[in-house]
């Protein structure tokens, strides 16, 4: 398992599942600032109840945890899958529920909510506070309605990503990204929706041993390895660790590239 806590103050890279669920006992705010890198631990009742204490929406919850229960038996499929994703989204007016629904999936059955061919995308809430709305319009939108972030409602689309071959590792979010715009003259973005944007499909678990990790900070602009998308605070001896973790996993980090030189790598791809 690897994971990283993006929360202010508590950043942190945590390989062990037991230590996980307890960080989320203590903090359960730190179940929804998680992006889950690997996952396919054993299920762990804990976290459903921490989910519960952050939203209380339980019928949700169960039919979470007995779908996940479903597909590790093979009761269920992708199909199912899909069909909880969208009842959770109509349903629940809390966008913690589909991020925890999609960290679950990751956690205990190593796919997410991109996976599945889908994602969720809200308007970003920093846009929103400065009074700047968006209408999302991003590829083959199956449901749209608001969601609420503590006491913000966002307008956000569950989409249906394009079918290609080009293919993106997004560890920046959990299957559910804030898009892109403008507040004035400033740019508030994430490289992951812009990358979705360009017509590439989004997913959680890499195809390849050989990675270009995505970073705010790289300066060369070639790749030689499949890309990944990095939170935009992981850096210094976080970065080391997260390296040193993947090679125990069995990949191997080839080299860093920022954005501009990801979407060239893209674009010259076959």
């Amino acid at each position: 398992m690897l994971a990283y806590i993006d929360y202010p103050g508590s950043r942190e890279i945590v390989t062990n599942p037991l230590e996980l669920i307890n960080r989320y006992r203590s903090f359960p705010g730190a179940l929804v600032s998680t992006i889950v890198m690997i996952g396919g631990v054993d299920v762990n009742e804990d976290y459903f109840k921490v989910w519960a204490s952050l939203t209380g929406n339980r019928q949700l919850i169960e039919d979470t945890y007995s779908e996940i229960w479903s597909y590790i038996k093979g009761v269920a499929n992708d199909k199912d899958l899909i069909s909880l994703v969208m009842r959770i989204y109509e349903k629940s007016g809390e966008l913690i529920d589909l991020v925890a629904l999609s960290n679950a999936l990751k956690l205990f059955l190593g796919l997410n909510i991109y996976d599945l061919g889908l994602t969720v995308i809200y308007e970003n809430p920093l846009m929103v506070l400065n009074g700047v709305r968006m209408e999302l319009r991003t590829g083959r939108a199956l449901l749209t309605r608001r969601h609420r972030v503590e006491d913000i409602e966002l307008n956000t689309v569950l989409v249906l990503q394009p079918e290609t071959n080009r293919q993106v590792v997004d560890w920046g979010n959990p299957g559910v990204l804030p898009a892109s715009g403008t507040i004035g003259d400033e740019t508030v973005s994430d490289p992951a929706f812009t990358i979705l944007t360009s017509g590439i499909k989004l997913i959680s678990k890499p195809t390849s041993t050989k990675l270009t990790l995505l970073t705010q900070s790289a300066q060369t602009g070639g790749c030689d390895g499949q890309l990944v998308v990095l939170p935009l605070t992981l850096t210094g001896g976080l970065m080391s660790k997260l390296q040193g973790e993947l090679m125990n996993h069995g990949l191997t980090v080839t080299m860093q590239v920022n954005l501009t030189g990801a979407l060239e790598c893209l674009t010259n791809s076959p």
